[in-house]
């Protein structure tokens, strides 16, 4: 089984850095040197023993259950007085709490209590930010990825770089003022772009309109200044580290993941490992313009608008469909009406159905892929399409098509990719930053 940290550990915008306080102390979790991730600065010093020792208690206490000296022991391998040094390190600087001793809590019957330790969760926190083309949304987390916050905002009007900047930078302040955190708390921020992200965070000039730029018009260099980590990433990458933490890829060596609302754009796993390639490409599907019966990457939730009205303006939408409003003739509607024998909606899964199985058997055909999950806010009710796919596709392929199933995580799945990828840089970074003391994690 693999899971986010092993695949975001083959990503190439690693921080490499290493380095405790200069007075020796363990700095607290958001003491942050003022770079931003992808434009890492590199420092050769070894990581000291005495890091070394930190950092696996820290991984090993991270989970959040309160441990004694003698549990770290066991668990880490480390001395007992290597433990109760570091643990005490590890709480002068935020990162531990000392909580009631294990008599207290019941578990000792006689002797000296026990001390014991916790994880504060609540020590930084992380932001995670979804840029989509009309919708921003940004939520604000603790380290267990407890929300705080969410705010959403459609900005659908908005075009211009300077405005989409500014909207997220000031979307980002109002979260953090109705979750009552400071920004010096603040520990890491990842951002979820619908374009292709390189290694320095940047998109790359398409022909388009230049339309990968003006959903990222820069924003890596948004919260220059601020000391926090930032990493802005293809939605659909992060979509695929959703769902191989705690969805359908959990255990699955290859898989993609198929956004499908607007576009289509995949997050693709091969042998436990997010492809990316130079560009971020890896996983751009305007390679569809190219296959025959699909034409355009447009995803299904656009494909069922224009066919709703192909049939409306030839005179043939009948049935259910029909009789609702026009504003109410969503994908939701059309695949709850085809699960009712609705002739127009079966009519409508049909043509989705035949331009979802072309997609599913290039990536799983080109891939060799074991699962492709169709994700997004249409996966909830897309079975009906989902199963006409693979009737179309039956058993045409010699090594077999890939399971073909719906993610569980709705229209939150990229945002739940980024709130796991920023925790994820934190505790990548977890004591080895190259802050100029110790701070108090207040």
């Amino acid at each position: 089984m693999h899971d986010v940290t092993e695949l975001q550990s083959s990503d190439p915008n690693r921080w490499k850095r290493a380095a405790a306080a200069p007075d020796g102390s363990f700095v607290a979790p958001h003491a942050r040197a003022e770079t931003s991730f992808g434009r890492e600065q590199q420092n050769d010093e070894p990581v000291s023993p005495r890091t070394l020792n930190a950092r696996r208690l820290l991984t090993f206490a991270w989970p959040g259950q309160p441990l004694t000296a003698t549990e770290f022991m066991e668990g880490t391998g480390l001395t007992r007085a290597t433990v109760l040094s570091v643990c005490r390190d590890l709480a002068a600087a935020g990162w531990f709490e000392e909580v009631a001793d294990a008599r207290a809590a019941g578990n000792y019957a006689k002797g000296r209590p026990a001390l014991r330790y916790v994880f504060r969760p609540d020590a930084a926190y992380v932001i995670a930010c979804d840029a989509d083309e009309d919708d921003f949304t940004v939520v604000v987390t603790d380290l267990h990825g407890v929300e705080l916050v969410r705010i959403h905002r459609n900005i659908g009007a908005t075009r211009t770089a300077d405005t989409r900047r500014q909207l997220l930078l000031d979307l980002v302040d109002e979260a953090l003022s109705l979750a009552d955190v400071a920004p010096e708390r603040v520990s890491a921020i990842v951002i979820a772009v619908p374009a292709p992200v390189d290694p320095d965070g940047e998109s790359p000039a398409d022909e388009d309109e230049n339309y990968w730029n003006k959903v990222n018009p820069g924003f890596i260099s948004l919260f220059d200044g601020r000391g926090w980590e930032v990493l802005v990433d293809n939605d659909a990458n992060l979509a695929a580290l959703c769902e191989a933490a705690e969805g359908a890829g959990v255990g699955v060596r290859s898989f993609a993941t198929l956004l499908s609302a607007e576009r289509f754009g995949a997050g693709i796993v091969v042998d436990g490992r997010l492809l990316r390639g130079k560009h971020g490409g890896v996983g751009e599907m305007r390679v569809l313009d190219m296959v025959v019966g699909v034409e355009a990457p447009h995803g299904l939730l656009r494909r069922v608008r224009w066919e709703i009205r192909q049939l409306a303006e030839a005179g043939e939408l009948a049935g259910e469909l029909a009789a609702l409003p026009p504003a109410e003739r969503g994908a939701e509607a059309v695949f709850s009406a085809a699960e009712r024998g609705d002739a127009t909606a079966l009519r409508i899964v049909d043509a989705l159905a035949g331009r979802l199985a072309p997609v599913v058997q290039l990536l799983s055909g080109l891939l060799d892929l074991d699962r492709i999950i169709v994700a997004g806010s249409i996966a909830a009710s897309a079975e009906p399409v989902l199963r006409r796919t693979r009737e179309i596709m039956g058993k045409g392929s010699l090594l077999g098509w890939a399971d073909l199933v719906a993610s569980t995580h709705g229209s939150d799945v990229v945002l739940r990719g980024a709130v796991s990828s920023a925790i994820a840089l934190v505790r990548e970074r977890a004591l080895l930053s190259e802050a100029a003391s110790a701070v108090s994690a207040g």
